[in-house]
Parts: structure tokens; sequence; C-alpha cells
């Protein structure tokens, strides 16, 4: 802490003489908050990834239906993924692009449609709202008849 000195003028009523007095004066100098605000930037970075890492423990993503080495036959059939609530679902087809499934009913819904015959696999993911992989599925096998 630091001091500083300021003069004060005092009168006496006895006499006509002005006497100076000396009076300190505490004056508090501020704290850089420069290292607490990184600190606080640090502790608040590792609990964020904390919360991550946790949400990525209790995640899960898995192709209920259709079940390995099922054969699909028709023009059409709804794949049905269960997930945790950690995002939005998409699904993928022979390791192709990544398509959304629509939320209903507790689970995630794909119709899939217009397929070709033959061997198939299929892997779902959860994508979090920051467009981050949070979980991604076993890979899922199947034949088209």
């Amino acid at each position: 802490m630091a001091t500083k000195k300021v003069k004060k003028v005092v009168k006496t009523e006895s006499s006509s003489t002005v006497k100076p007095v000396a009076k300190k004066k505490v004056v508090a100098k501020k704290k850089s908050s420069v290292s607490k605000t990184a600190s606080t930037k640090k502790v608040i970075s590792s609990v964020k990834k904390d919360k991550e890492l946790e949400s990525k423990k209790n995640s899960y993503v898995i192709v209920d239906y259709p079940v390995e080495n099922e054969t699909i036959a028709g023009n059409n059939y709804v794949l049905r993924i269960g997930a945790s609530t950690d995002g939005y679902v998409e699904v993928s087809f022979n390791s192709g692009e990544w398509l959304p499934c629509r939320f209903a009913s507790g689970y995630w819904w794909f119709d899939w449609n217009y397929f070709k015959s033959g061997n198939v696999t299929i892997a779902a993911r959860i994508v979090g709202s920051d467009g981050k992989v949070v979980k991604l599925s076993d890979i899922r096998k199947c034949k088209v008849s």
C-alpha cells in the first residue's frame, strides 16, 4: 500500500497564525487484474474440458435396427438409432456422406429408400451443437436383397 502526504492548514482560535499540519492519506493501489483473469480463464477452461470429457463418457449412440447381419428386402426401411441427447444424430452408409436423422418417441430415425442390393455398413454419430463429433457408433453390417 502506498501513502501520500497531504498538507492541511489548521487555524487555531487563540492565535492568528496559520500552522501547516501534515496528515497522511492512505491511497490503495489497484492490484493487477491480469493475473487473476488469466488464472480464472485457465480454471474455466479446465472445468469446460472436464464437462466435455464427462459428457463424452456418458454419451452413447448405437444402431438398433437393422440388427447385425440382418437381410433387408423391399423398397424402404426405417433405421432406429438409440442415442443420448447431447446433440443431433447423423447416419452414414458404406462410409459415405453423413445424413441427418429425425427425432421421435425417444429415438432417432432415418427413412432409408432407394438402396442397392449387396452388403452394407451403417454407422451413426452424435454431433454437438458446436459441430464437433461427440460419439461415433460401432459399424453395423447388413445385407440388402
